[in-house]
């Protein structure tokens, strides 16, 4: 069975991504790969319990997952920003730094990863 796991809170492309361990019922390693884009597609037996452990920057989930007919899985890491409903908009508050509770309405602002 085809698995999609995503993983809320990582970079893009191969940079900041997460090692994804993942071990069967008998505590066996399965799988021990590594996120792209923040997604894992990979394949594993139906209506078995695995357990996933994921590793990124320090922070670790831990969770287990049944593989019933649920192909999709999403987990988020503590440091996540974004909404899993809309993950397409952020909303920020700027204030000036000298002038208290003047926001600033205009500007460009650019955002890149630690």
């Amino acid at each position: 069975m085809n698995i999609i796991l995503r993983f809320l809170g990582l970079g893009y492309n191969n940079i900041n991504q997460a090692d994804v361990f993942i071990y069967d019922c008998c505590n066996n390693l399965v799988y021990n790969k590594k996120t792209y884009n923040n997604k894992l597609n990979i394949c594993l037996d139906k209506n078995k319990v695995y357990k996933i452990v994921a590793k990124s920057l320090g922070d670790t989930i831990e969770s287990v997952i049944y593989t019933g007919r649920n192909n999709n899985y999403c987990f988020r890491f503590s440091r996540s920003i974004i909404d899993i409903v809309n993950e397409d908009s952020i909303t920020f508050l700027l204030t000036d730094y000298y002038y208290d509770n003047l926001p600033i309405e205009r500007g460009e602002m650019i955002l890149w990863q630690k």
